[in-house]
């Protein structure tokens, strides 16, 4: 066995999953908070009016993808702000692996799969089903490039924050 020479550890790719789930625990809070906002004012809309349901679920498709792309950027952030990573590389691996964890947990809530689900005897309408795909291949593609986005910024952060000096921060 051949002894490789140790890296140079400032080259080096530090990956924290507890950054990861730090992130993905935000994420998720703003999500579902933000998912039930939206939901409340659907269904407050709905008593008030008798029509207007499939612009409803418009709506519903519109705000739920603004919170998944609003949660992506804010977990992103968070999770390179955790991480303390202050090089490109380094955020960007945490972004992407924030994205799949988030979008895997995602499809898995109740108002994300919007209600199709394949134990029930009657299949949803194929129109239905064309809707929600179409929807969740934007909203990821969005929330991917959100994600990276946000974590991008908070390594931006954590580098210009380890290079100021001790003396420069103003008391609060």
């Amino acid at each position: 066995m051949a002894f490789l020479p140790f890296r140079d550890r400032a080259r080096t790719v530090l990956f924290r999953w507890p950054a990861v789930v730090a992130g993905l625990s935000v994420a998720l809070g703003i999500h579902i908070v933000l998912t039930a906002f939206g939901l409340g004012v659907v269904f407050l809309q709905q008593q008030s009016t008798d029509g207007g349901s499939s612009m409803a679920a418009v709506g519903l498709l519109i705000w739920s993808g603004f919170a998944w792309v609003m949660a992506s950027f804010i977990g992103g952030y968070i999770t390179a702000w955790v991480a303390d990573a202050s090089r490109y590389l380094e955020s960007l691996f945490h972004g992407l692996v924030l994205w799949g964890a988030l979008t895997f947990t995602l499809m898995f809530l109740p108002p994300s799969t919007m209600g199709i689900s394949t134990e029930s005897e009657s299949l949803p309408a194929l129109s239905l089903i064309s809707s929600v795909a179409w929807f969740v291949a934007i909203g990821g593609l969005l929330s991917l490039g959100t994600t990276v986005w946000g974590a991008i910024i908070g390594s931006r952060v954590v580098a210009e924050v380890e290079s100021k000096e001790a003396g420069t921060y103003r008391a609060a």
